[in-house]
């Protein structure tokens, strides 16, 4: 079965996992399509002209649905030569034509995913694949030093030259199907060293090296995120690590699941974000089972609503705000996969709500109307998803077969981030099958179940501790059975209330802020019944801060569980503190992970990060947005590069006032929920008790 697919030098070439071996095999015919729509009176207008552009092999009309909401009609089919033909073609009729001319359809498909839709293969081999991992740390990449490289987890000792024939070695002996590199760019550099030396060894199956898209930064919800170069080896599948968000948090096992469910090939997979891989699922479906075509761009834009339905649209889900303090004997309960849930069993879906063959008011509050008449598109595509995943979730305990459980607990997890960005991606401006008007009754209906469920609980003798969209705490004042209770809700609502966890106690934690205390709605704490502890939203959760400020909060979380007694809490940071005055933490449990924001020249205020890509700089490594930087605090007052140092330059020096406020700002966080603030805590820690609060405000 076909696993990867190359594009070299204008020919299409699959590679596929028999018992023999790998097999290629060279696709002449293949010729990459997109679809023009509009009225039939243009389109056969522009097609003599349109057949005799350079790339253009052939055209034809067919019937597609060429939207959800619409029939079946006739478009212009056009087949291109190549991806690059297919997009100057595309550009070339909008240039002439106008932008409003034309519609354009499954035009913006990736190139591998492209000949798999067409051709309806399922990139999934039946054989498994031989990996290799290779890795180099940033400060010897940028510097184009090879003799730190590590293969499959060892470093082969001597030169460049004798670590290149460990690794023509380890090539050549286990013939890998999938390369992995911490950083895309090494093997854009192990390829440039094969090639000055003369070397007769190709990375790939075929002696050919490709660059295919350069390094970019994105804004996305407020962040700069960093997408490096992307680079090809034909005839092996590539993955990025630095470049992979999925393999990060689904495991390679889980990533061939969502393969199978897209046709979308791994290494273009594993590149891809949730909303991507969201899409590339259904552009499968939509392409070769509803006979329906993707456009180019989305056209659902919102449209005016009354000052009062757009108050309501945007109220957003279902929040509670608990009191800031200790609450003890907590369940805690989560909907299963509630958004998708609602898409699901609501029916909704763009070509369904406020449909124009319905009139009816099923959205709470918001009374858009919801198709009785059909299944809409996005509930086709969530239901295998919600229902997979909740069987496998039943299922994966009693697996023994330790190949077949991983695979089963990495599609878990794969599935579990789809499942969570599909109602975010709904109102996207960029989902090719998005609406505004969608997320907006999604909500509505997570409003109306989340409020129906408090009133149970409290009808039972339950009393509301704290709501979030999907969750929900409560402490039990009444006689039934919580898992009774949660069962007769699953029952009432259709959608699972899975109890969660039991907690001894659970603090949340207020807003540090002066003013009145408020708690946060993500940040809190606490024991569960089974001696475990929990965490969200806490120093200890936070990606910028370093493990000795981790292992410190943890720490208070368990002294603080032995009597609820501030003392407690208050000694372990005192014993904290006294190891940083004495220097008895090793630097690299102080490193501080931080995400560059801009580029170096644009940082106005010298900051820790500034003062860190001014470092990296010095060491040949060029940072960009969206890319993160590891550093040890050394000087914070300093104005200048020695304010800091990188992660891989530490010594034993560290800044010590720096990291005792780091070391408060946690212990204020477990604190809070008794009464603590910040000054509370300077003032009871003996140390300090000669030291004016404002140098440490």
């Amino acid at each position: 079965m076909v696993f990867k697919i190359d594009f070299v030098n204008g020919r299409t070439v699959s590679w596929s996992k028999t018992e023999n071996g790998v097999e290629p095999e060279l696709h002449t015919g293949y010729r990459p399509r997109f679809y023009i729509g509009g009225s039939y009176s243009e389109l056969r207008e522009i097609r003599p002209w349109l057949s005799k552009q350079q790339g253009v092999v052939a055209t034809s009309f067919e019937s597609w649905k060429p939207t959800l909401s619409k029939h079946r009609q006739k478009v212009l089919r056009v087949d291109t030569v190549s991806e690059e033909k297919l997009k100057a073609t595309v550009n070339k009729v909008k240039k002439k034509y106008g932008r409003s001319t034309f519609r354009y359809y499954n035009v913006d498909i990736s190139p591998q995913f492209r000949f798999c839709l067409q051709k309806n293969i399922s990139p999934v081999p039946e054989e498994s694949l031989s990996r290799i991992d290779l890795r180099l740390h940033r400060k010897h990449l940028s510097n184009n030093n090879i003799t730190e490289l590590s293969i499959n987890g060892e470093k082969p000792a001597g030169n460049e030259e004798e670590v290149l024939e460990a690794l023509i070695k380890v090539f050549e002996e286990e013939n890998p199907d999938i390369v992995l590199v911490n950083r895309g760019r090494l093997l854009q550099v192990l390829n440039t060293k094969i090639s000055e030396r003369g070397l007769e060894f190709s990375l790939g199956r075929m002696e050919r090296f490709q660059k295919l898209a350069g390094e970019n930064t994105v804004s996305s919800y407020g962040k700069r995120q960093h997408s490096a170069a992307r680079y090809n080896i034909p005839g092996r599948i590539l993955i990025d690590r630095s470049n992979s968000f999925m393999l990060e948090e689904a495991t390679l096992e889980g990533l061939w699941d969502l393969v199978e469910r897209s046709y979308r090939p791994l290494q273009e997979l594993a590149w891809g974000s949730i909303g991507r891989i969201l899409t590339s699922i259904e552009v499968r479906k939509a392409y070769l089972e509803e006979e329906t075509l993707t456009p180019w761009k989305n056209w659902d834009i919102e449209k005016p609503k009354k000052a009062s339905t757009l108050h309501k649209a945007d109220r957003g889900g279902f929040i509670f705000n608990p009191e800031p303090s200790i609450h003890y004997d907590v369940y805690e309960a989560d909907y299963a996969s509630l958004f998708p849930n609602i898409m699901v069993k609501k029916n909704i879906s763009p070509e369904t709500v406020c449909c124009s063959c319905c009139d009816n008011s099923r959205t709470p509050e918001l009374d858009y109307s919801i198709c009785e008449r059909r299944r809409g598109f996005i509930p086709k595509v969530l239901k295998p998803l919600v229902e997979d995943r909740q069987r496998m979730k039943e299922k994966v305990d009693e697996i023994s077969d330790e190949d077949q459980k991983r695979y089963m607990e990495g599609s878990i997890d794969a599935i579990k981030w789809i499942l969570v960005s599909c109602f975010g991606y709904m109102g996207h401006s960029h989902a090719s099958y998005g609406s505004i008007k969608c997320h907006q009754a999604i909500q509505a209906f997570d409003r109306e179940i989340m409020l129906e469920t408090k009133n149970r609980f409290e009808e039972n003798g339950y009393t509301v501790s704290h709501g979030i969209i999907d969750s929900i705490w409560v402490q039990k004042n009444g006689c039934k059975d919580f898992e009774q209770l949660c069962e007769e809700i699953t029952e009432e609502i259709g959608i699972k209330l899975e109890p969660e966890h039991r907690f001894e106690w659970c603090a949340f934690v207020p807003r540090s802020s002066p003013g009145p205390r408020v708690a946060t709605l993500n940040r809190y704490f606490g024991k569960k019944q089974d001696g475990e502890y929990k965490t969200a939203g806490i120093e200890l959760e936070q990606r910028s801060t370093c493990c000795f400020i981790k292992n410190s909060q943890m720490e208070m979380i368990k002294a603080l569980d032995k009597r609820m007694s501030e003392d407690d809490v208050l000694e372990v940071v005192e014993k904290r503190l006294e190891e940083l005055e004495s220097r008895k933490v090793p630097t690299d449990k102080l490193v501080k992970k931080k995400r560059c924001s801009k580029k170096l020249e644009n940082y106005t205020v010298r900051n820790r990060t500034a003062a860190a890509l001014k470092r990296a700089k010095e060491h040949g490594i060029d940072m960009k947005p969206g890319q993160n930087i590891c550093f040890v605090v050394r000087d914070d007052s300093a104005d200048s590069i020695d304010r800091v140092r990188l992660d891989f330059e530490l010594g034993v020096e560290y800044d010590i006032e720096f990291y005792k406020k780091e070391l408060i700002r946690a212990a204020e966080s477990v604190l809070s929920p008794i009464g603590l603030n910040r000054e509370d805590i300077y003032r009871k820690i003996s140390r300090f008790n000669e030291v004016s609060l404002q140098t440490y405000s």
